[in-house]
Formats: structure tokens, C-alpha cells, sequence
């Protein structure tokens, strides 16, 4: 691919009459932000939820990786059967992936690694720990997407504002770890 490759993508969403179009920027640019901070918010008590669970799993199973693997083959179904339902098109993949950059793929990578680390640390250090740390690394990392406006995102300049943001973030994760006296 040539060009800017930190630039935005502009990709035209797919149109498919009478279906939910829950995966393209314009169908969530619509939501309230409140409602959208709430759901956050619930996909992080879920992300608390299964760090927690899955460390269990994995020592029933003998092995975090085996924890892995299920989780991922029980989502690869569950995600199979709501494409299923909302009668998702088949993508042209081949065509897609020659085009696509390459860091569109690091979500793969970063997503498995997210899992192994939930299973191997939350024991370690608790789910609480886990998810400040988890929070910091995210805030820090997105921050920093958002400043150089990296893997097709506009740019969003650091401010005071935003880096003290994170600073009290960073503050947060040391407190939740001083041991209990």
C-alpha cells in the first residue's frame, strides 16, 4: 500500500438493506455518550470477569494455554452464530488482506496476549491489579495512537489535561498494589 499509511482510513461501509450495521463508524457515532461510556463500562466488568474465570479454568484444565484455547474456540462460534443472524457478508479477504497495512493484523497477536497474560498475572498480582495495570497500559499506549494519529486514527493532540488523565491513572494502579497493612 502506498502512501501515508498512518493516515485515516476512509473505508466505505458496506450497504445491506433491512440489517443491523453494528461495525461501521457511522452506526455508533450516533449513540449518546453517556450510553457509550456505560457500555464501556460494562465491557470492562466483563474484562474483570474473565480474567478472573479464565485463571480458574485454566488451573481446572492443568494449563493457562488450555484456558486460551477454549475461550478463543468458544468465542469463534459464539461470533459465527451473531454473524449468522445478522447475515453478515462474506468478505473479499484475499483482496482485503493484499491492501491492508500491515499493523491491521496486530490485533491477533494482541488480543491472544491479552489472555495469556489475564490467566498468568491476575493470579499473581489479583484481577484488580491485572485490570489497573491493564488500564494504564491501555491509557498510555492510547494516548500515544491518538497523538500521532497511528494505526489509521486522526490525530488527537496530547494535552495538560490528557497527560495528567494518565498520570493519576499510572497513580491509581501504584495504590491498588501497596500491600494491605
Amino acid at each position: 500500500m502506498s502512501g501515508n499509511s498512518n493516515a485515516p482510513l476512509n473505508v466505505p461501509a458496506p450497504r445491506h438493506a433491512a440489517r443491523p450495521n453494528f461495525g461501521n463508524d457511522a452506526s455508533m457515532t450516533s449513540i449518546h455518550p453517556i450510553i457509550a461510556v456505560l457500555l464501556a463500562a460494562l465491557a470492562g466488568a466483563g474484562l474483570a470477569v474473565q480474567s478472573g474465570s479464565n485463571a480458574v479454568l485454566g488451573r481446572m484444565l492443568g494449563h493457562p494455554m488450555w484456558a486460551s484455547f477454549w475461550q478463543f474456540a468458544a468465542g469463534t462460534v459464539l461470533i459465527i452464530a451473531i454473524m449468522l443472524v445478522l447475515r453478515v457478508p462474506t468478505p473479499a479477504f484475499a483482496a482485503t488482506a493484499a491492501q491492508a497495512p500491515w499493523w491491521v493484523w496486530i490485533g491477533f497477536i494482541t488480543g491472544s496476549y491479552f489472555v495469556v497474560a489475564a490467566l498468568s498475572l491476575a493470579p499473581a498480582i489479583g484481577v484488580g491489579g491485572f485490570i489497573a495495570a491493564l488500564v494504564a497500559g491501555q491509557m498510555i499506549a492510547s494516548l500515544m495512537l491518538d497523538h500521532y494519529g497511528l494505526v489509521g486514527l486522526a490525530v488527537r493532540p496530547m494535552t495538560l489535561a490528557r497527560a495528567a488523565g494518565a498520570a493519576f491513572i499510572i497513580v491509581g494502579v501504584m495504590l491498588i498494589q501497596v500491600p494491605r497493612s
